[in-house]
C-alpha cells in the first residue's frame, strides 16, 4: 500500500472588487492552499470562494456568476492553459453559503508555479471579466 503524505506547501489569498455605473461594490475572495502530494508528483488546490464586502450591492453589479480558474507555469515559462476549478456560482447564492472547491491533478518535473483568478460571467451573452492574477510559486 502507498501512503500519501500531504505537506501544505504554499497558502494563497486573493482579493476582487466589482463597481457598478450605479455605484454598487461587492468585494470577492478567494483563499485556500496548493499542496503538492506524493513526491510533487500531484497537486491539490484547496479553498474557498466568498463576498467579502457589500453583498447588498450584488444587483447593482449585475447578480454575475463567479468561479475560479487556475493556470500552471512551467520553467521554461509556458503555461498550462487556464481551467475553471470552481463550480459558477451567483452573487446572491454565494451570499447565503460560500464556495468550497478543491481541484487535484498531475505535476511534472517542470512545473514551478501554479496562477490563479476569479472570473465573472454575466449577462445573457455570458460577458467574462477576470480579476487580477496571482501566482503560488511552488518551486524555485
Amino acid at each position: 500500500m502507498t501512503q500519501s503524505l500531504e505537506i501544505p506547501v504554499q497558502e494563497f489569498s486573493l482579493a476582487w472588487t466589482m463597481t457598478a455605473d450605479k455605484g454598487g461594490r461587492v468585494g470577492f475572495a478567494a483563499s485556500g492552499q496548493v499542496t503538492l502530494l506524493d513526491n510533487k508528483r500531484f497537486y491539490k488546490i484547496d479553498g474557498v470562494l466568498y463576498i467579502s464586502e457589500g453583498s447588498a450591492y450584488c444587483r447593482d453589479i449585475g447578480n454575475p456568476s463567479l468561479f475560479v480558474r487556475r493556470n500552471g507555469v512551467e520553467e521554461s515559462g509556458r503555461h498550462w492553459g487556464w481551467e475553471t476549478i470552481c463550480n459558477r456560482k451567483s452573487c446572491s447564492r454565494l451570499c447565503a453559503m460560500d464556495a468550497y472547491f478543491v481541484r487535484t491533478g498531475y505535476w511534472a518535473p517542470a512545473d514551478r508555479a501554479i496562477q490563479l483568478s476569479i472570473g465573472a460571467e454575466s449577462g445573457w451573452n455570458r460577458k467574462r471579466t477576470f480579476s487580477p492574477t496571482i501566482t503560488v510559486r511552488l518551486q524555485d
